[in-house]
């Protein structure tokens, strides 16, 4: 995993990545496959080999769905976000942009989560890589307001502003940026409780709703692991285990 990220007029350098995770949950809430993927952040001239412990974190978190996705290696060109994909082709309707939350230094909460407007890129695949890009807008006050307005007389079918008229500072607020490449690392399956062989049910899961063909090691909720069967006494709760199968290398 590597590349840059801007986050208004400061530029960041990838220090450390944990890949991207697919999620299967059993029950499919229309057919979605969840994603998750975590980053952190150094200053741009900070020197690599020789940062300090205390040296200035930004962390960035996104977590998304992917509509419909029968083969991992579908991520390869596939557009996500809220505003028109940038080759000009057609949007599915039920797409939309991850979810970021971003932790710039010191801060314990996420920065202004739930206002971001994101659009999300899987380039070109390589092996386990992708090329990936994210844009992330999050509008200033008035900005979110005149918008906000705007839906509303939109909804009540009165007349709107068209693009012309609206306000040089429609698009202010914080803005994000990264490119560079996500190697997808693991596909994580909540197996069900009273499953005797939970690493295998996974795998048969993943080859199924993904189309994986090779896995790496598979680590089990609740003390199992990959030759672990069932026991009553595991502390796993009443919903299931949760499997984390690790991507073969290639």
């Amino acid at each position: 995993m590597n590349g840059p990220l801007q986050f208004n007029s400061q530029k960041w350098q990838l220090q450390d990545a944990d890949g991207l995770k697919l999620y299967l949950p059993r029950q499919h809430q229309h057919g979605c496959v969840y994603f998750q993927a975590n980053w952190s952040f150094v200053p741009s001239d900070v020197e690599m080999e020789t940062a300090p412990a205390d040296v200035p974190k930004l962390r960035l978190r996104i977590i998304g769905f992917v509509p419909g996705l029968r083969d991992w290696r579908d991520l390869e060109s596939l557009f996500l976000g809220y505003h028109e994909p940038i080759d000009g082709s057609e949007e599915l309707p039920e797409t939309r942009g991850p979810d970021i939350f971003l932790w710039p230094p010191g801060e314990t909460k996420p920065f202004r989560h739930g206002s971001w407007e994101s659009d999300l890129k899987f380039g070109e695949r390589r092996g386990r890589e992708f090329d990936f890009s994210l844009e992330g807008l999050c509008r200033s006050e008035r900005a979110s307001k005149f918008l906000t307005d705007q839906h509303v007389k939109e909804f009540f079918q009165q007349p709107v502003s068209q693009d012309w008229e609206l306000p040089e500072w429609i698009d202010e607020g914080d803005q994000l940026s990264f490119e560079g490449r996500v190697e997808l690392k693991e596909i994580v399956c909540s197996v069900p409780i009273n499953c005797a062989q939970p690493a295998e049910w996974a795998r048969q899961f993943s080859r199924r709703e993904l189309a994986v063909e090779k896995f790496g090691p598979c680590s089990v909720s609740g003390g199992g692991h990959s030759t672990g069967k069932y026991d009553p006494q595991d502390d796993i709760g009443g919903a299931g285990r949760l499997a984390v199968l690790q991507m073969a290398p290639d």
